[in-house]
């Protein structure tokens, strides 16, 4: 049987755990994921690496890929361990590759380092962590150690998660606004020059070429290579290979004609002139940017304000006119068009006539103070309009009909270079 990661723990009652009272169930030799992995191995890790005592465990949260420990401590402040839910020791293993998790692992641990100081970005507070380590094969016993899972220990901030709903009109504002200030504090932060040189490639989404020769700078001329290099990595000869192994799909005839079509248009797709410096600046991207990544607290006269924002390991680096706003919040997600106007996206098929009104102003609030504290954000996103729409659609393919899809891909670049008066 495929091993994807632990199933969430039962309790002897049948009820599944809630949660609580680790420790104490723990020390009574109940842990509910005692046929999973060994807490006492966790707690000895987090005091050896802390120097200090754990004396309780208040909460255990199951996140998408990682638990989330909240951690008391004898003689310093409260931590999050976040624990990877998948061991890849474990027989049969076949979640995200292991050479895949180990770079994912350490580019997420070299943003919280490299925004430590980065008081606007409000980055949780790295302590500790390691990334796991696989055992050579045969791999068919369950492991007795907890070294294939990876680990991170995070100082705990005040304030607590999934808050949204609970807000009021006023409350969601002021969040929103907040939201943007941080989203606008990073796309303004300069990256140092070796960060995107180090990291750019390896957090690149599929289909990507495993090495190239581009130099890494935030000019329009890389900016045209990586276009090339991704087009070309994704769409190889006719035969070959396209998406995914498990896709068992190939390069058909339309596919590569569009390939053609596509890299004909890159020239004319990316603009060039006085705005090239921010236009191609390369930014960090969180990724998955939203309210169910941050930690919100209330300050004393109840008014909401984000105190931590975390889980980077969808984190990617990207010229500027590439940078994704979207802000994720409860049922959905508030954006901006191709048009720099904002948006409502992802709502609910059920959504009333005043729930989707609701979402639209809410999406003024958050993009009116995004572009007023980065405005070059709103330029880089109307200057890059093409650029977008062929870079979200390469990241949004995901192995299905690659004749369909590219093909419609081809026709696009086709029918823009017409309008162009491109030849």
């Amino acid at each position: 049987m495929e091993y994807r990661g632990d199933a969430w723990p039962v309790m002897p009652d049948g009820s599944k755990y809630d949660g609580t009272n680790l420790l104490s169930l723990v020390r009574e030799g109940n842990s509910p994921f005692q046929e999973a992995w060994d807490v006492n191995l966790l707690i000895a890790e987090i005091e050896e690496k802390l120097e200090s005592k754990v004396v309780d465990i208040p909460m255990l949260y199951d996140g998408a890929n990682y638990y989330g420990i909240h951690v008391k401590l004898s003689n310093r402040p409260d931590i999050i361990a976040r624990l990877r839910k998948s061991d890849v020791n474990w027989p049969n293993y076949c979640s995200w590759p292991y050479h895949k998790l180990v770079p994912q692992v350490e580019f997420e641990a070299a943003v919280y380092n490299l925004l430590r100081n980065e008081l606007d970005v409000q980055t949780s507070k790295l302590l500790y962590h390691r990334a796991p380590v696989q055992r050579p094969e045969p791999r068919v016993e369950i492991p007795v150690d907890i070294v294939g899972r990876a680990l991170f220990l995070f100082k705990k901030e005040e304030g607590e998660k999934n808050l949204y709903a609970d807000l009021s009109t006023s409350q969601r504002i002021h969040l929103l606004k907040h939201a943007a200030r941080i989203r606008a504090s990073l796309f303004n932060y300069a990256l140092p020059p070796d960060f995107p040189k180090t990291w750019l490639l390896e957090c690149l989404f599929e289909q990507k070429p495993t090495s190239w020769d581009l130099e890494v700078v935030s000019t329009r001329k890389f900016c045209v290579g990586l276009f090339t290099s991704k087009i070309e990595a994704t769409i190889r000869d006719v035969g070959d290979m396209i998406g995914w192994q498990s896709d068992n799909e190939v390069v058909g005839p339309i596919a590569f004609a569009a390939k053609k079509s596509l890299l004909d248009f890159i020239p004319s797709m990316l603009p060039s002139g006085c705005d090239e410096p921010c236009l191609y600046r390369l930014v960090l991207d969180h990724g998955d940017y939203g309210i169910h990544n941050m930690s919100i607290q209330r300050l004393e006269d109840g008014t909401p304000s984000i105190s931590s924002m975390f889980d980077w390991e969808t984190g990617s680096i990207v010229p500027a006119l590439l940078s994704d706003p979207i802000f994720w919040v409860q049922s959905g997600a508030v954006g901006v068009t191709e048009n720099g106007d904002p948006e409502s996206l992802y709502a609910s098929e059920s959504a009333t006539e005043e729930e989707t009104e609701t979402r639209m102003a809410e999406a003024k609030e958050y993009t009116t103070e995004l572009f007023k504290e980065a405005p070059e954000f709103q330029r880089a996103i109307v200057a890059g309009k093409d650029a977008r729409h062929l870079w979200f659609a390469l990241q949004d393919w995901r192995g299905q009909d690659p004749e369909g899809y590219f093909g419609t891909l081809g026709a696009w670049a086709e029918e823009r270079m017409k309008e162009m008066g491109v030849k």
